[in-house]
């Protein structure tokens, strides 16, 4: 058999549609009707990218040159269809949540399962931050209480527990010069209590 006949016996197979209308050339005219079979075709170029290889290497070029047309003439598609969409509502459903801290626990877990799934090494460092999710847990829980009543910044205790919290992964150094900030602000309350209560 020699290899044109091949070549035509092959394309015959690829072109039989398995309940459908055969799948004809299209045109310039007719390229991007709106009866394209998109998955029909995509699974005929994934065929004729296994079995290609199996060609006489002077077919190659043809080949190649067909199912670059072909792949080109289904994205192009796939834009046009995607640009001519009214209205896609991606997210459509509320998942309903107590407050806030079980929402960004349910955030952050999903962030952290996703990354999980891939290739991490070369995330960077806005990707390798969110991996320390856990981390960023410890500060908004320690800032609740803040953002509930902001007074208890007044007080050296709560500012402590605070910065214990943003010690984490500083070094020895750097833990000691915030200890010693939180001190200086201790004794700034104490110095401060006595004038107030005169004044009043």
């Amino acid at each position: 058999m020699n290899n044109e006949l091949v070549l035509i016996i092959l394309l015959m197979v690829l072109n039989k549609n398995r309940d459908k209308k055969s799948l004809e050339l299209p045109d310039s005219r007719n390229i991007f009707d709106k009866n394209i079979d998109l998955p029909y075709t995509m699974e005929k170029i994934k065929i004729m990218k296994k079995i290609g290889p199996y060609f006489p290497e002077d077919f190659h070029p043809m080949l190649n040159k067909s199912i670059i047309i072909a792949e080109k003439i289904v994205k192009t598609y796939e834009v046009i269809e995607f640009m001519q969409e009214q209205e896609t509502n991606y997210i459509q459903e509320v998942i309903p949540v107590k407050n806030n801290r079980e929402r960004l626990s349910y955030i952050s877990n999903i962030i952290q399962k996703e990354l999980h799934k891939g290739n991490i090494k070369d995330i960077g460092v806005a990707m390798e931050t969110i991996l320390n999710i856990e981390r960023y847990k410890k500060i908004f829980t320690a800032l609740i209480p803040i953002m509930s009543d902001p007074d208890t910044i007044n007080s050296p205790d709560k500012i402590f527990d605070l910065m214990e919290v943003f010690m984490d992964g500083k070094t020895e150094k750097e833990k000691a010069k915030m200890k010693e900030m939180v001190k200086m602000l201790e004794v700034m309350k104490t110095l401060d209590t006595p004038k107030k209560e005169s004044s009043s």
